[in-house]
């Protein structure tokens, strides 16, 4: 008997499709015949309306039988199909009771293994497509070299943090509700490998999406993206409608809107910097929150002086220079910092 029920759950829970289901059964059938009669003319029926599955020998009718399992006498054709002629083939119920215990065991492998493979076709399918998505998930384990396991909601799936996608100093415990960006896909022998990443500067881009209605709406365009991830990130942006400042869209009233972001990722401090097209004035607003006193675009290449008072090197520079190198990697401009003499 087949439990139509168990059925349901695999194709309900698994995204598996009833006919799958119902071919894999056959194979593991017919696999369970061969094991116990080393042939392969066996046929399968199943009668999804009474949950039932039925085993038949597809067998030959002869006037003399060689080979029981594949031929029958006339005669005994006759007790099955009264019409039966030599040359003729019949199908002859096979009890299910006849099956070798090995022949059931080999049954069910079949079909877990099948079923098995199917799910990870159909994980890998459906996660390929979610690449550059956000997810949400709760953290069930540490696996192996430091990966975090988080079970992603709703579909009872298990996605990995590698160290390198972690946010350093971030305690995820386990049963923790986070959020965290599909970034890759790949197949291995065990099955999909759901690569997920809280570190890297889309899944940034993708908490501002969430947070900033304005930046969902494409009104504020985000223009460039930087991150060190646990200590700092700059965000530049621009308006589309003069009537909409786009910092202070991110930011938004009394700091509710960039604070909800950086709680998020572990309250890292993110700078929301204005975009201009004039180099000068882009640099100077990334060097936030330094108080720059000049900006001079060297001629011969990507370089800039950055002139700054004395008292405001430390801010310029950030806690072990991230300040600066963040401005430069937004800006695509080698930055030098000059003291300028106060007097």
């Amino acid at each position: 008997m087949i439990d139509l029920d168990i059925l349901k759950n695999i194709e309900k829970e698994e995204g598996i499709s009833r006919e799958y289901v119902i071919e894999v059964i056959t194979e593991a059938f017919k696999a369970a015949y061969k094991k116990t009669f080393e042939e392969t003319n066996a046929v399968v029926k199943i009668n999804l309306a009474r949950g039932d599955v039925k085993l038949y020998a597809e067998k030959s009718v002869v006037e003399h039988v060689v080979n029981p399992t594949l031929e029958i006498g006339i005669e005994e054709a006759h007790s099955s199909e009264k019409n039966a002629n030599i040359g003729d083939k019949i199908l002859i119920e096979i009890p299910l009771k006849t099956l070798s215990v090995a022949a059931i065991t080999c049954a069910k492998q079949v079909f877990q293994q099948r079923i098995t493979e199917k799910k990870r076709e159909v994980v890998y399918n459906v996660f390929t497509k979610k690449v550059g998505e956000t997810i949400t998930g709760r953290v069930t384990r540490i696996k192996g070299k430091g990966n975090i396991g988080v079970n992603i909601e709703p579909y009872n799936i298990e996605g990995f943090i590698p160290p390198e996608e972690q946010i350093p100093n971030e305690r995820l415990f386990r049963e923790r509700l986070v959020k965290a960006y599909v970034k890759e896909v790949r197949m291995t022998e065990s099955g999909p490998f759901i690569v997920l990443s809280r570190a890297s500067p889309e899944f940034l881009v993708k908490l501002f999406e969430m947070e900033i209605p304005e930046v969902m709406q494409k009104i504020v365009e985000i223009k460039g993206i930087v991150r060190e991830a646990g200590i700092r990130a700059k965000v530049s942006v621009s308006s589309k409608d003069i009537n909409v400042d786009p910092v202070g869209a991110c930011i938004g009233q009394k700091g509710i809107r960039i604070n909800s972001v950086s709680k998020e990722i572990n309250y890292e401090r993110i700078d929301v910097v204005r975009y201009n097209n004039r180099p000068e004035i882009y640099i100077e607003n990334a060097m936030s929150p330094a108080k720059v006193e000049r900006v001079e675009v060297l001629s011969e290449g990507r370089d800039a002086n950055i002139y700054v008072k004395k008292n405001e090197i430390q801010t310029a520079m950030g806690p072990g220079g991230v300040n600066v190198m963040l401005a430069s990697r937004l800006t695509g401009f080698y930055l030098h910092l000059i003291e300028v003499e106060e007097g």
